[in-house]
């Protein structure tokens, strides 16, 4: 029997305790991440710990690295039509689907996890409306690191990044990158360095984690933390699967979502403030944006929040609900 066979069979099984019967529960969650990635190992955090408080009653299995066959852009379909009763999913990525969801890869809206907690207060009914439409519910939220750029020269001015010929990770990136007066290219990351090396691209926008991993600090030496936004991954499950549990099982796992959120929250600030000092004692210097920076930020961040509401008007009063809330 395939996987996928496996995964669209029954989940409820009977197991035999001497004479009294015990209804067992079995999910599949799937997520993205590989095993050394911090949301995949919150995932499996989550899964044993649910384990462990229904006395084995739920089972969830977490498959990694997309093993399931489920697309990384397809988690929220997979879970509302049950081919996986859980996914872990980044919520830009499911845009396709919902346009909403890539509401938090906007410049200069989301910056560190404060915000983001803000963000979840004043945007969480809007996601809950999207989710129950699609048949499921979030359990916990979880922020990736914000990006910022690596390049050869410092980048501290808005000056600074006039002309520079820098690598985007995304159309939203690539658009913000020309505002701010840079030269975005599109490249495959792995013809990074080689261009980099050659003179043809001057560096790159991403993460400290991927920045580390893939060992920019090699080729540039100068990374400036932007933190232009900041994008979450929610865990979600089928409300078929959800309703499907007795109360008390139901109260058991969401507690334990709330309780471990912070944990894994905290996962994700520690993820960056390592790579950050790996980044660092590999010789990397790390650079503060001044105040012509970050205002022409602000500045490129709300012209492409106005083309945002054009596409998809349901965000602009929840933005501005946010914006007020922060002072933007």
């Amino acid at each position: 029997m395939t996987l996928m066979t496996k995964i669209f069979a029954a989940t409820t099984a009977l197991t035999l305790t001497g004479t009294a019967a015990v209804a067992q529960t079995n999910w599949d969650l799937t997520t993205a991440w590989g095993a050394n990635n911090f949301h995949a190992q919150s995932a499996i955090a989550f899964a044993d710990a649910v384990r462990d408080a229904t006395d084995g009653a739920v089972d969830i299995t977490v498959h990694l690295s997309g093993e399931t066959g489920v697309k990384i852009t397809e988690k929220l379909a997979a879970v509302e039509n049950g081919i996986v009763q859980m996914a872990d999913m980044l919520l830009f990525l499911q845009a396709g689907e919902e346009p909403f969801l890539g509401v938090d890869t906007l410049p200069y809206l989301i910056q560190g996890q404060d915000e983001m907690k803000t963000w979840l207060e004043v945007a969480g009914p809007t996601y809950d409306a999207i989710f129950a439409r699609h048949n499921q519910k979030v359990l916990y939220y979880v922020p990736w690191p914000s990006p910022g750029v690596y390049t050869k020269e410092p980048v501290v001015s808005a000056d600074d990044m006039n002309g520079l010929r820098i690598r985007s990770f995304n159309a939203t990136s690539f658009t913000f990158l020309e505002k701010m007066g840079a030269a975005p290219v599109e490249l495959p990351f792995e013809e990074l360095a080689t261009a980099v090396a050659a003179g043809t691209v001057d560096g790159a926008a991403t993460s400290t984690s991927t920045g580390a991993n893939s060992k920019l600090y090699q080729f540039t030496g100068n990374f400036n933390p932007l933190n232009w936004s900041m994008s979450p991954d929610a865990v979600t499950v089928n409300l078929d699967a959800w309703n499907g549990l007795t109360d008390q099982e139901r109260e058991t796992i969401q507690s334990l979502a709330d309780e471990m959120e912070a944990d894994f929250w905290a996962a994700s600030a520690q993820e960056d403030a390592s790579k950050t000092a790996e980044l660092v004692e590999n010789g990397m210097v790390i650079s503060t944006a001044d105040e012509s920076l970050k205002a022409k930020m602000a500045q490129a961040g709300k012209a492409m929040w106005a083309a945002f509401f054009l596409d998809v008007p349901e965000a602009q009063a929840v933005v501005e609900a946010y914006a007020a809330k922060t002072g933007k």
